[in-house]
């Protein structure tokens, strides 16, 4: 369960770098739309909640904790 929690880290990481990638990219050049742009910050924020979640799940399965 840890190594599938870990892959799933690692693909969300890896999917969260991309969408800053392509958001600094529509923001240095100033021509997006702005619902386009608001889609992919609400995705990035998505990402990285699950991120957070995921994070927290490994850890209370290593047994360690937030103190």
């Amino acid at each position: 369960m840890k190594d599938h929690i870990k892959h799933r880290i690692e693909h969300i990481e890896a999917e969260h770098a991309a969408i800053n990638k392509k958001i600094d990219g529509l923001e240095s050049t100033g021509v997006f739309e702005d619902a386009t742009l608001e889609v992919l910050k609400k995705q990035r924020l998505h990402y990285r909640d699950e991120l957070v979640k995921l994070k927290l799940k490994l850890a209370y399965e290593n047994g360690e904790s937030e103190d």
